[in-house]
């Protein structure tokens, strides 16, 4: 496992690595540092809004502030992992959604 201060050093020399970006937002979460994580999820989505595990993780951590921002980011990660043909992955996100409304 790399520590935040390994991601944050290979960040400072591939500032653009949403793999990375996305690895140190797992690693803020661990930390209970979910403001940090959910910025981080908010930039590789909008870096890239084919990203479905930010889509993911950032829902999980809406549903506990805000449910409806919570289902429209589950909602939009499902339609991105139902475009690359991901069934596994577009359950996951029916499984959160209908945890989340019913």
């Amino acid at each position: 496992m790399v520590s935040k201060q390994k991601l944050l050093e290979m960040l400072e020399k591939q500032p653009d690595d949403l793999f990375l970006q996305y690895a140190l937002a797992m690693e803020y979460l661990g930390m209970q540092q979910s403001d940090k994580a959910q910025v981080l999820l908010r930039q590789i989505i909008t870096a890239d809004e084919h990203y479905v595990a930010a889509y993911y993780q950032l829902g999980l951590l809406l549903q506990q502030t805000d449910e409806a921002a919570a289902v429209a980011i589950f909602e939009k990660g499902m339609q991105e992992a139902q475009a690359k043909g991901d069934r596994k992955t577009v359950n996951e996100f029916r499984s959160a959604l209908d945890e989340l409304l019913y």
